[in-house]
């Protein structure tokens, strides 16, 4: 439960993290899409039970895929005219 000890970690619904990754929640539900090592915090009991996860760890798997969309163009040269 380390994880959850930290003060600097913001939990967030799925719908949110969807809104932000472009993707379906019911994708980052199933954990598809590159969305599998996102940690899912469970809060509640049984029927009342909700998914949380972390913010910092979204942001950052939406940064790494960024940055990887743009490493092929910097390979090949494609980059805009004077960088």
């Amino acid at each position: 439960m380390t994880l959850l000890s930290r003060k600097s970690q913001t939990l967030i619904s799925p719908c949110c993290a969807a809104s932000i990754l472009d993707l379906d929640e019911s994708t980052i539900r199933k954990g598809l899409a590159g969305t599998d090592t996102l940690t899912h915090v469970r809060r509640g009991q049984g029927k009342r039970q909700r998914l949380s996860l972390i913010l910092e760890e979204v942001i950052m798997l939406k940064s790494s895929w960024i940055e990887a969309a743009e490493r092929p163009a910097k390979r090949l040269g494609l980059t805009k005219k004077g960088q």
